[in-house]
């Protein structure tokens, strides 16, 4: 399958190697191009006398390249496959040479290798079986001794205030933090060095008030640990989730499939410690129901392939086990459309507060809730929000840098805005305005 220029981008390891991908899908680049059913090449001319030999396997996609960027996919691979996209007349069909029959054979090789590998005998299935929970119990038993010790932090934090604690600054909340590394709740370090950044940097005039929210919503999540055996199965997996426990694929592939015509309303990277992860929003168009794709790339690795925000597919969704599911595992799509009819029903204010209380209800630890509103008008207030006819208002969520953005798109007139609601504020990620569906992450330039 050959990938538009909007999921070529999406491989991109970070920005600037887009950028110059892009600058280098130009046909005075190149020489020596062509195609087969299998592979794509090219020679791009660089610094040196040499030009770079670049190839790219077009089933998964895979590429290589003689240059010596250490970025995965670099800007060579990229630049070429844009160029295939763009133009794909520029490349001749035939054999491909021997530099890039080598390449493909290689793999090939290894693939068979891999393939021929004799399958476990029972004995070493069940010894693996038992090594893991061996492992998963040791887990368990670190976390138990670092909940434990949170728990006592967070009683003595309730019992002096937060007042009292500006003094001592974020080194406070990072040993704190450190403490949740080692006991293995890395979900856990993360929302407490977060919280202590919020009451020191953000400028924010109810930092406090936020804060406290947030260690409410942590001693909640530790202590439903500590009882963890006196929950639904489904809550279990939510909270286990939380705290960083992670879930085998064949398990989710077991939960039964969700076939649907899926919309992605939005596509945002963001860093988490030393992985970028990749956030896609999808709704069904027939059962209207939501779900989260998440990727993760380290380093200078690109993404896995996943089409992007304003087009719609075709394919089974299978979430991961909860009891409000919404993470969910896509089955690569056969074919990607643009999504020429809205992102579908959005609600009002009063809908969104009804159906996050339900949703709540259900899955108490929920920490992002998707909301698609219609009809809001941004305003200009010191404290950016959204206002819907009736004049009701909602703040936007104090991490939003684009506030000035949505007003000039709006121009006064009402959007319809999807985002990620907490319960406080929204945090826009896409808009529908005329006809037309804008990507916050990569339509709006900060």
């Amino acid at each position: 399958m050959i990938l538009d220029a909007n999921q070529i981008l999406a491989l991109a390891p970070d920005p600037a190697s887009a950028k110059a991908g892009s600058q280098l899908a130009v046909q005075r680049n190149w020489s020596n191009l062509g195609r087969s059913e299998l592979a794509l090449w090219g020679e791009c001319q660089g610094s040196g006398k040499t030009p770079y030999r670049t190839q790219i396997d077009l089933g998964e996609p895979a590429f290589k390249c003689s240059c010596p960027s250490r970025k995965f996919p670099c800007k060579h691979g990229l630049g070429l496959y844009l160029l295939l996209a763009a133009n794909p007349a520029l490349f001749n069909s035939g054999d491909a040479p021997d530099w890039v029959g080598d390449w493909l054979q290689s793999r090939q090789s290894r693939q068979e290798k891999k393939a021929a590998k004799p399958e476990p005998s029972e004995q070493d299935v069940e010894a693996a079986a038992a090594q893991s929970r061996k492992r998963e119990e040791k887990r368990e038993q670190k976390v138990d001794a670092g909940v434990r010790e949170l728990q006592t932090w967070l009683h003595d934090l309730a019992r002096e205030g937060l007042a009292p604690v500006r003094s001592r600054g974020q080194a406070f909340w990072d040993a704190i933090a450190a403490r949740m590394v080692d006991a293995q709740a890395a979900p856990l370090a993360r929302r407490l060095r977060s919280a202590g950044s919020m009451l020191y940097q953000s400028g924010l005039p109810d930092a406090e008030e936020r804060v406290a929210f947030e260690l409410a919503s942590i001693y909640l999540l530790v202590t439903a640990w500590q009882g963890i055996e006196n929950l639904p199965p489904a809550l279990q997996a939510d909270v286990r989730s939380l705290l960083g426990f992670t879930v085998n694929q064949d398990e989710v592939l077991r939960q039964p499939g969700v076939a649907d015509r899926w919309r992605i309303l939005s596509q945002a990277v963001s860093d988490e410690e030393r992985l970028r992860m990749r956030a896609t929003w999808l709704r069904g168009v027939a059962t209207g129901r939501w779900a989260l794709v998440l990727h993760y790339a380290a380093g200078t690795q690109g993404f896995e392939p996943m089409p992007v925000a304003g087009t719609e597919f075709d394919g089974v969704l299978h979430f991961y086990p909860g009891a409000w599911p919404l993470r969910a595992m896509p089955a690569p799509p056969a074919e990607v459309l643009p999504m020429l009819h809205g992102p579908g029903d959005a609600a009002g204010i009063d809908a969104l507060l009804d159906q996050y209380a339900d949703a709540l209800a259900v899955q108490p630890f929920l920490d992002r809730y998707p909301a698609l509103l219609a009809d809001l008008v941004p305003d200009g207030a010191e404290r950016p929000g959204l206002r819907d006819p009736q004049g009701r208002r909602i703040e936007l969520h104090p991490s939003f840098r684009h506030a000035f953005h949505l007003l000039a798109l709006s121009g006064g007139a009402p959007l319809t805005i999807f985002g990620e609601w907490d319960g406080r504020a929204l945090l826009p990620l896409s808009v529908w305005h005329e006809g037309r569906l804008y990507n916050i992450d990569t339509d709006f330039i900060a």
